[in-house]
């Protein structure tokens, strides 16, 4: 098999027509040259150029290896370019996996680079696949709200969150106080997926209550899910920490659901042998989701202080 310094030789020889003028070009000695378009023709199985006097001329097959040269040579370029685009010169990027829950403000308060910390990158899977992301090591933390801790990974509590409504700001859900699920029986709820997480708003709100929307609807965007509700076509049930860090939707009101608070805990999820600087990074995100509570963000008491009844 040639080597691309066969290759490069041979594109060489085509552009100069001498193997001294070749040789220098490519900075090799004449006797080095010579003994490279040996090995290339040794490795090749037949004649690559012809001489006469001092030119030397490639043949059809050396003709067609110097083509390929130019050809492999844009490529490799090109390989250098991209994995200049993908790596870095920085010691360590922390790959954080977020599901459905992408809009959040530990986003802003943690991806400005801090001397002394690693970047972070944000990493999209499905709810279901961020605990396998983070064993399969395709990810460094996992960041959502659960209603239980996972086994086998650290778990780092960021917040205790509780899951209210999200109405139209123009519905009578808007003032009419805490939501039961009865209120909610002949309204489309929009949700982010079909498959029920125990621990959530299916099981604890409405199945505690033996009642369930006759319209479901799915959608699998945060930011698409409070658009819709926000123009009337439906409402939804969320933690408060999401629907107070998007606050920019005026037309959306959060409103608490009636009986017992449905708490869940954000996580921070990481393998039992991450690095210390996934530790520093899981610290900052609790460090962001901290400012967030201490701006009253998330508080059930921010938006209604009747949230327990």
């Amino acid at each position: 098999m040639l080597d691309r310094a066969h290759l490069q030789l041979l594109a060489a020889l085509r552009e100069m027509g001498r193997l001294g003028d070749a040789a220098r070009r490519l900075h090799l000695s004449p006797s080095a040259a010579s003994h490279r378009l040996a090995e290339a023709e040794r490795r090749a199985g037949t004649r690559l150029t012809t001489t006469s006097g001092r030119t030397i001329r490639l043949t059809p097959a050396g003709e067609h290896l110097a083509n390929s040269a130019d050809d492999i040579e844009r490529q490799i370029n090109r390989a250098l370019l991209t994995a200049r685009w993908i790596g870095s010169d920085e010691p360590e990027r922390i790959r954080v996996a977020v599901g459905f829950y992408d809009t959040a403000g530990w986003l802003i308060d943690t991806f400005a680079p801090v001397d002394g910390h690693a970047r972070m990158e944000l990493l999209r899977f499905r709810d279901e696949d961020l605990l396998d992301a983070v064993r399969s090591g395709a990810a460094d933390l996992a960041i959502a709200p659960w209603s239980t801790r996972p086994t086998g990974l650290n778990a780092l509590t960021l917040a205790s969150d509780v899951l209210v409504a999200a109405v139209p700001a123009d519905s009578t859900f808007a003032t009419s106080g805490p939501i039961s699920p009865e209120d909610l029986y002949a309204e489309t709820f929009l949700t982010s997926d079909y498959r029920p997480s125990r621990g959530f708003e299916f099981h604890e709100f409405f199945l505690a209550a033996d009642v369930v929307p006759t319209t479901v609807v799915q959608v699998q965007s945060l930011e698409m899910l409070l658009r819709l509700v926000g123009g009337g076509h439906g409402v939804t049930i969320q933690p408060s920490m999401v629907l107070t860090w998007n606050r920019p939707h005026r037309t959306v009101v959060v409103a608490p659901l009636a009986g017992r608070n449905i708490t869940v805990q954000w996580l921070a999820i990481s393998r039992t042998d991450s690095s210390d600087a996934v530790g520093a990074a899981a610290d900052r995100i609790a460090e962001a989701f901290t400012a967030a509570s201490e701006r009253g963000e998330g508080s059930p008491e921010h938006f209604n202080p009747t949230m327990a009844r």
